[in-house]
């Protein structure tokens, strides 16, 4: 190679060498890694996707997992919503369990563990006292929760974000929320809590619809023959 030729190679090396040192000085200590989405932004779509739902319903799962009691327990029935106010949880596996909310009262009847006996409580509307467990995490939640964003995942073939909600109010019945939103709708399509018990309960929503007619008498319950009421409203 001639002396000329050598010179202008090693020149040209040199200038690769400092714009590759130049890269490296721009780029943070973490690498190229992509900016986590804005958790708030995420969470204020999910609360304006609800409000502009009058209606929802949907087939749900529920597994609760507690580590103490050795316990993995999986449920299934249908969730049906209509705001404000009045929604319920109706069983298949275990069939006829049911909780109830009617615009005034709370309804629990569980006849897989109590079947001589039904809950009825007043809606007081507090946070944490509510049986909705979608409408609980979207109340006021940048006011209410410490939010943050944990992950892209899927919910059956839907894409979703997950975001963490601590709660700044200390005597809540729940250490944390985990809730997936939708990524097309903004629909919440999973809910994660972890209860101040210990055990996790994660509920999950299939064939979700929104604003579609459901009767009336979907929303009312009647105790049935010879089954105890206990009002917890006190």
């Amino acid at each position: 190679m001639r002396p000329g030729a050598r010179s202008r190679g090693q020149s040209a090396a040199r200038r690769l060498g400092q714009a590759v040192a130049a890269l490296l000085i721009a780029v943070p200590a973490g690498g190229l890694s992509a900016q986590a989405p804005d958790a708030g932004a995420i969470l204020d779509r999910a609360v304006a996707a609800l409000n502009r739902a009058t209606t929802l319903r949907a087939d749900f799962t529920q597994r609760i997992r507690d580590q103490m009691l050795g316990t993995d327990e999986t449920s299934s029935g249908e969730f049906l919503e209509q705001r404000p106010g009045r929604f319920a949880m109706r069983w298949h596996h275990p069939a006829g369990d049911v909780i109830l909310a009617d615009g005034h009262a709370l309804w629990v009847y569980l006849p897989s563990a109590a079947p001589r006996q039904v809950v009825r409580s007043s809606l007081s509307g507090k946070p944490g006292e509510s049986a909705d467990f979608v409408a609980e995490f979207l109340d006021h939640p940048r006011q209410r929760f410490t939010v943050s964003y944990v992950r892209a995942d899927t919910v059956g073939s839907r894409p979703a974000d997950v975001l963490s909600l601590i709660p700044r109010q200390a005597n809540l019945p729940y250490q944390r929320a985990l809730i997936w939103v939708d990524q097309a709708d903004s629909l919440v399509r999973r809910v994660e809590i972890s209860e101040g018990s210990g055990a996790v309960r994660r509920i999950t929503l299939d064939r979700l619809r929104i604003n579609t007619a459901i009767p009336a008498s979907t929303f009312t319950f009647t105790p049935p023959a010879g089954v105890r009421v206990v009002d917890a409203s006190q």
